[in-house]
């Protein structure tokens, strides 16, 4: 994967922090500091300004390292101040602090820890069983993983601590959280959570709990699960809530889930219009196909890679009232989500 340096500044400083990281060896971005969330989680180092820490005040992006501020000639003393905010390890003066910038970028090449993997489901249209699937690919996954947080973050689901039998744990629900104090520690949460087992942890709604859940809850939660490592995993539902959205610009994989049938090609065109289609996204199709489509035409009509058919085991929907779903061993659903797994290992440059 090349390495990518994210430029939050205005044009004079822009220009030269860009040059800086060229000469480091860095592909540049520009960024927008207001809608930045995507590029500051992945890009392996960050140039800031003083109008761009103004705005990153307000936007409260997650801690990460690799963050240096760069400002102009006669630039006030407090901008250094601010850039502590954002875990800043440096400021520079340009044009006059160029070479110790290009030898800082340099330094900061340096193979670092990987946050924790985001993998977001979503369904194209209703039906397609994107709850049960997040149930199936968390449950595959935990054994391998050293742990796997399942979030609950579609309005209006039936609930996730159902499917796996687990609506009776106790511990933390999102209605006891709050996302207005941005630093919830990752441990911490973990220890919090219901406990499906030795290494799967869930945070889903209560039964009389309604309406949407907080995007800065929400994205509060994801960044602190990434912090502590482990695989994060959100059914997100249709995504339609700002919310959801945050998590779209957190994950490293999307799995969009669709019904191998004509009306469903249609509604899974149309939610992409909507969000966007990603290149961290990949297409798992549900079977059977009523009119006979393949999985691959269903792909290339959605214009999304596809990463796994999914043929529907009635068996399936029994576990879910008999005890909660497991992952059984060389089933259907089990083989799509180890292809879902080992797509997010490819995606993510086998750093997991």
């Amino acid at each position: 994967m090349s390495e990518t340096l994210l430029v939050l500044a205005e044009s004079a400083v822009h220009d030269d922090a860009a040059r800086c990281g060229a000469a480091a060896g860095y592909r540049i971005v520009r960024g927008n500091p207001a809608q930045c969330r995507s590029d500051w989680l992945r890009a392996t180092a960050v140039v800031v300004d003083g109008a761009a820490l103004e705005v990153l005040a307000q936007v409260r992006p997650p801690a990460r390292p690799g963050v240096v501020v760069a400002a102009g000639v006669g630039a006030d003393p407090a901008l250094w101040r601010a850039g502590l905010s954002v875990g800043a390890q440096g400021g520079y003066v340009l044009p006059d602090d160029e070479a110790a910038l290009v030898a800082a970028l340099s330094g900061l090449r340096r193979p670092r820890r990987s946050a924790a993997a985001v993998v977001a489901l979503v369904g194209g249209h209703g039906g397609v069983g994107v709850s049960t699937f997040a149930a199936v690919l968390a449950r595959t996954a935990s054994p391998s993983e050293t742990g796997v947080l399942l979030l609950d973050v579609a309005p209006g689901g039936a609930g996730l601590d159902l499917l796996l039998g687990a609506e009776d744990l106790p511990g933390l629900r999102w209605s006891d959280i709050t996302g207005e104090t941005g630093s919830i520690q990752g441990q911490a949460l973990s220890a919090a959570l219901p406990r499906v087992g030795d290494r799967l942890r869930i945070l889903t709604q209560r039964r009389d709990d309604g309406g949407p859940l907080s995007a800065e809850t929400v994205l509060a939660v994801v960044d602190a699960a990434r912090s502590d490592g482990g695989l994060v995993i959100a059914d997100l539902g249709r995504a339609s809530d700002p919310a959801a959205a945050g998590v779209l610009d957190s994950a490293d994989l999307i799995a969009v889930l669709t019904g191998a049938s004509v009306p469903g090609v249609s509604a899974t065109r149309k939610l992409l219009a909507r969000i966007g289609i990603r290149s961290e996204m990949r297409l798992v199709v549900r079977l059977p196909a009523p009119g006979g489509l393949a999985a691959e035409q269903v792909a290339q009509a959605v214009g999304v890679p596809l990463v796994a058919a999914l043929r529907s085991r009635s068996a399936l929907a029994r576990t879910s009232e008999e005890g909660g779903i497991r992952a059984v061993p060389r089933s259907p659903e089990v083989r799509a989500a180890t292809a879902v797994l080992v797509a997010l290992d490819a995606l993510r440059g086998g750093r997991r």
